[in-house]
């Protein structure tokens, strides 16, 4: 299993996703690599936004709405905080799967209760379109019973 660590830095996030999608290209199609990418991409968010500097969806609908939502989010990837908390990234592709497993250093959430509100909602809210990304893209999608580490996986053919 390979594992990376993703500094509190959005900056960051692209790059680390091109270096896994790397590592995976010769096991899926170009076609899926991007949309690998992109489901990836927000849950590496995700986990920086939601889990590292806990900014609720609340929050974030209510900043986004206010036009200070990159303002804010800049505040606090200053605070010690965020300097001393990260993301953990593992790698692991055998056994007809590639298996991610992403985990921040956050209090989690309830994933159930948030994909229920996510269903109550339509797809063009500002936030919590990651979670339908994912469950679209990943054929199997597990929490850990704190809701700090997801792990996504993947058929290979």
């Amino acid at each position: 299993m390979k594992k990376y660590i993703l500094k509190n830095s959005i900056g960051e996030v692209a790059g680390l996703i091109k270096d896994i999608c790397g590592e995976i290209s010769g096991f899926i199609d170009e076609a899926n690599v991007n949309l690998f990418a992109a489901a990836l991409y927000e849950v590496a968010i995700n986990a920086i936004e939601h889990g590292n500097l806990g900014i609720s969806y609340e929050t974030k609908k209510e900043w986004i709405e206010k036009n200070i939502y990159h303002e804010k989010l800049a505040e606090l990837l200053k605070t010690e905080a965020a300097k001393n908390t990260f993301v953990e990234i593992s790698l692991e592709i055998e056994n007809g799967y590639i298996t991610l497993i992403v985990r921040d250093e956050g209090e989690g959430f309830k994933p159930q209760k948030a994909i229920e509100k996510i269903k109550q909602e339509d797809f063009m809210r500002n936030s919590g379109r990651g979670m339908m990304m994912m469950k679209s893209y990943f054929d199997e999608i597990k929490y850990n019973e704190t809701g700090n580490s997801i792990t996504l996986l993947k058929k290979i053919k």
